[in-house]
């Protein structure tokens, strides 16, 4: 499972192990999303840190930059979790708020495919960017781009045009309060806007939910008696992402 947080203010926090990196104890989930055992239990710590793996991030000012995510372990249930910042959806190689930039620009603002890639650095001779189609069609559809909030907004399948794609997107934007004001001041207000839908969410591919309850049909288990993985431990690395 993946848990959206806030602490990762600045990118550069992420592309390095820094002293400004937020610590283990800092991002160290306060229960296992799986099972819902505490992650301290009276003086013994049953959520430990399961090092780090490193992952691509796409679309930000820096380009394509890599960033390191922690990893934490339930001793209990032996469920991992991993900790992503919230500007960046799991399993998406462009940051949450790009795909939302990327969308507004061309489904609202009416700029062209290649005009929206040139913005995102892309390359100056692609006469489309094909991930805008894509993002248009799983956009309140996929899990992985604010799928959840689907069905509340009436939203159940891809859209298959831009007028569909246009209102989907109308739909999120009215989700995130952003208020139809100038194009100016819509672009300024997508960054904290985006942050603010993902942050405290848990991701496990089929659904997400906030961080505060359990999975749902999932109850809180007892001491298992599971022996705890010896490694990675909390300073050791983990392995890496998988390709």
């Amino acid at each position: 499972m993946v848990i959206l947080h806030s602490l990762a203010i600045s990118v550069e926090h992420l592309c390095a192990r820094s002293v400004g990196a937020p610590s283990v104890e800092e991002l160290r989930p306060r229960s296992c999303t799986q099972c819902g055992q505490l992650a301290r239990d009276g003086g013994r710590l049953r959520v430990q840190g399961h090092g780090c793996y490193s992952r691509q991030v796409c679309g930000l000012s820096e380009g394509w930059i890599v960033i390191w995510v922690r990893r934490y372990l339930c001793r209990d249930c032996g469920h991992t979790m991993s900790c992503l910042p919230d500007w960046l959806h799991p399993w998406r190689w462009y940051a949450a708020t790009v795909i939302i930039e990327a969308l507004y620009r061309h489904l609202i603002l009416g700029e062209t495919a290649r005009a929206v890639s040139v913005r995102f650095r892309r390359s100056r001779d692609a006469s489309e960017w094909r991930s805008l189609r894509r993002w248009r069609k799983q956009l309140l559809v996929s899990t992985t781009l604010w799928g959840w909030l689907g069905s509340r907004l009436g939203v159940s399948q891809p859209a298959q045009s831009r007028r569909q794609g246009r209102l989907n997107l109308t739909r999120l934007l009215g989700e995130m309060r952003i208020a139809w004001e100038s194009a100016a001041k819509v672009l300024r207000g997508l960054a904290p806007a985006v942050r603010s839908s993902l942050n405290g969410l848990v991701h496990n591919r089929r659904t997400a939910w906030p961080v505060t309850r359990f999975r749902p049909g999932v109850s809180s288990a007892s001491d298992s008696g599971r022996a705890p993985t010896a490694m990675p431990t909390e300073e050791g690395p983990g392995r890496g992402p998988p390709r």
